[in-house]
């Protein structure tokens, strides 16, 4: 255990910044939600329709950029700080030609509003607010383009703390623009947009004086003018961020389609699967940064070609995310009735959550795994092939189960959760699995290198 305890440590440290921004996130995603709320129930749709349409494409982007951070732990590993620095300015490029081609994605969306059914007094209102949205897009991808860098380098608390002061901004911006605060006009559910847009170009210009001009960053800020924009890296960038943003966007979409399921048997169930869902955000936040934590450690080792240390950060990765997600369990089972009331007094609702929990305990320690793998298997640069595994466990396996458990099998709405624990089990084997095969595929290859080295 002794062997793992400074990978242990060095994990925790690198999490718990990535988790608390996430925690941050979710409490702004709150406090604007109660804001708009007590502008009435058209603006609260108007809000929750935009921002699904909005998040969904976030997402995406999201996931483009997850390329950058394995690539400047690798060059690091390697001693290359310039390689790193090469890295960025590729990326940045790269990221902002994709949030280019999403944003004129998002302005078609807002120009076909009209096809998604909604209601006449929603679809305008949601325009309105998609289009302040819209123009906070490519400050967004500018801020995760540094955010991915900083990570990369193993500072994940520049991250959080710029993410924390963003939603600060957000809030403020909020109370502002919403309610029409010194001297401002009350602009309602737009003011929550242009407060949004404010905070994003404020995360976008502070993430970029962290790097240009704090003392941290100097030595890799003096590199920027000095590397050269490379075609090769480009594409690298291109062709490996689309399977990364198609694998955020087919596990956001794969609980979008159970709730379009849940939406066709009942209109409590769809109200149950709806907080079940919020609930169940706690523990892949948890995931997530420890996945986020993995990824920067192992690319390191993996640029270094140190594979005895590669091993035991993924190892250590595993041990966190079985304790962690065995108290998640714990924590949801125990709670499932108390956490229930925090959201509805409807007691069908309630009582429906209780279930939908039981069954979201049930998959806790598969997803966990699963999340903080597809982070080591970011560290190690296999970007495609988990994409595949991420489909196959929630499209090929889970949905088509919850499907037939739910309106074949005569489940109801319980069997639209049933088909997660089974789909995500047989995904997260497949990710050690995977992981295994890449570890001992590169010991043999460095120790055919080293054979051919003698030999010569």
């Amino acid at each position: 255990m002794k062997a793992y305890s400074s990978h242990i440590s060095n994990l925790l440290k690198l999490g718990w910044p990535v988790i608390m921004a996430q925690l941050g996130q979710i409490t702004v995603g709150l406090v604007d939600n109660m804001m708009i709320g007590q502008l009435g129930t058209s603006p609260l749709a108007a809000a929750s329709f935009t921002n699904t349409v909005f998040n969904s494409v976030l997402i995406f982007g999201m996931g483009f950029t997850f390329t950058l951070t394995p690539q400047v732990g690798e060059a690091l590993g390697k001693n290359a700080p310039n390689r790193a620095v090469e890295s960025l300015k590729n990326s940045l490029l790269t990221n902002m030609g994709m949030g280019l081609l999403l944003f004129a994605l998002l302005v078609m969306l807002n120009l076909n509003m009209d096809q998604f059914g909604q209601p006449a007094g929603i679809i305008e209102a949601s325009r309105q607010y998609l289009a302040i949205l819209t123009l906070s897009f490519i400050p967004q991808m500018i801020f995760l383009t540094f955010k991915q860098f900083f990570e990369g380098v193993g500072d994940t608390k520049s991250g959080m703390r710029i993410t924390l002061w963003g939603n600060v901004v957000n809030i403020v911006g909020n109370f502002i623009f919403i309610n029409g605060w010194f001297g401002m006009p009350a602009m309602g559910l737009l003011g929550a947009g242009v407060g949004t847009l404010i905070s994003r170009i404020f995360m976008a210009s502070l993430a970029a004086w962290k790097f240009g001009r704090s003392n941290s960053y100097g030595a890799y800020a003096s590199l920027f003018p000095k590397v050269s924009l490379s075609m090769s890296r480009i594409k690298f960038f291109w062709w490996n961020g689309w399977p990364l943003a198609l694998q955020m966007l087919t596990e956001a979409s794969a609980f979008g389609v159970a709730a379009i399921m849940m939406g066709w048997i009942s209109e409590v169930g769809l109200a149950a699967h709806q907080v079940a869902i919020s609930i169940s955000t706690l523990g892949f936040m948890v995931y997530q940064g420890i996945g986020a934590a993995a990824g920067i450690e192992i690319s390191k080792y993996y640029g270094k070609e140190d594979l005895p240390n590669m091993k035991r950060s993924a190892y250590a990765a595993l041990m966190i995310i079985l304790v962690m997600s065995t108290g998640m369990v714990l924590f949801f089972l125990l709670g499932r009735y108390w956490l229930a009331d925090l959201f509805t007094d409807d007691q069908e609702v309630i009582l429906l959550v209780n279930v939908f929990l039981f069954w979201l305990a049930a998959f806790q320690i598969p997803d966990g795994i699963q999340i903080v793998y597809a982070g080591v298997l970011r560290g190690v640069q296999d970007f495609k092939f988990p994409l595949w595994l991420t489909f196959s466990a929630y499209f090929i396996i889970s949905l088509p189960f919850s499907y037939w458990a739910a309106f074949h099998g005569g489940f109801g709405e319980v069997g639209i959760w049933m088909g997660f624990p089974l789909g995500l089990s047989i995904s997260s084997t497949l990710f050690l699995i995977r992981f295994e095969y890449l570890r001992r595929k590169r010991l043999v290859t460095k120790s055919e290198v080293s054979r051919a080295a003698v030999l010569a």
